[in-house]
């Protein structure tokens, strides 16, 4: 083999050794090396703070892949549907530095980056983070997030009151009510039954059930709509008044004989609580 050859195949052996080396010496070196969030409840939302540690000598630009940051109420995770806030931000709400669309610039040395997290049952959920560059892994790893069963309320109460007004040959009685929790714990499935009950007859003259959340150390009123009661009874001292009392849905229409037993029961995590009105109060009579 002639001499120039043997040079030409060297130099072009040195040349491609020296890209090999060239190439494994500027990859990207970015480790998780450490994950936290502080701990939530259910439908509480909180971050998982993220430290990347950037191995190199100058700012490099990833992507974070998170999954399981979000679960709602039907089981379905939702992943990469949290903010991601670097610390490269000045202000944390600024549109610039909080994208689920762009890169996280990282400077050499650790960097922190947060994700939201969120869920709407309790449980174990793993959230698992991948730091991406160019559709090549970098490094991944998982955090357990662990949501406690909601604390169930022991002690509700309920409280019924009414106002009344006398409008031409009708007197209106206007029912609220509440739901009282003293305590702490929560509930969103109280289910509370409205029964009405002629008082002389014994015979039930109106139904209706709705569903309510309860919060802790709260007051939650039993109407649908502000400024509107639960429920009315008109008592008719002649004929109705023909009112539709829209868009209260629990209406009551009585005469000046009739007697009406409001019962209010709510139900929840197998306890029970009542609370009642007479309507008309006395056997006063217009």
């Amino acid at each position: 083999m002639k001499k120039g050859t043997l040079i030409s195949i060297s130099i072009a052996l040195f040349i491609l050794v020296l890209g090999v080396l060239w190439q494994y010496g500027s990859e990207t070196d970015v480790k998780i090396v450490d994950m936290n969030a502080s701990p939530i409840e259910v439908r509480e939302s909180g971050n998982l703070d993220i430290v990347l540690q950037n191995n190199g000598s100058k700012p490099v630009d990833v992507w974070l892949e998170v999954e399981n940051t979000f679960v709602d109420s039907d089981g379905v995770a939702h992943h990469n549907s949290g903010l991601i806030i670097s610390n490269d931000s000045v202000d944390s709400w600024n549109a610039e530095f909080v994208s689920l669309e762009k890169p996280i610039h990282l400077m050499p040395g650790n960097n922190s980056a947060s994700v939201w997290i969120g869920y709407a049952l309790p449980g174990e959920y793993p959230v698992k983070v991948k730091v991406v560059e160019n559709s090549r892994t970098l490094d991944e790893g998982t955090y357990m997030v662990e949501i406690p069963a909601p604390e169930i309320p022991e002690n509700l109460s309920l409280k019924l009151e009414y106002e009344m007004e006398s409008k031409n040959s009708s007197d209106v009685y206007r029912i609220y009510g509440y739901i009282i929790n003293k305590g702490s714990g929560f509930e969103d499935n109280v289910s509370t039954n409205l029964t009405v009950i002629d008082e002389k007859t014994g015979e039930v003259v109106f139904t209706s059930s709705e569903i309510y959340g309860v919060r802790e150390y709260d007051k939650t009123p039993l109407w649908t709509w502000p400024d509107y009661p639960y429920a009315v009874v008109e008592i008719a001292h002649g004929e109705p008044s023909g009112e539709s009392y829209m868009p209260v849905k629990n209406v009551v229409i009585g005469g000046s004989d009739d007697r009406f037993r409001i019962n209010v029961t709510s139900t929840w995590q197998g306890r029970a609580v009542s609370a009642e009105l007479l309507l008309p109060p006395g056997e006063e009579s217009r």
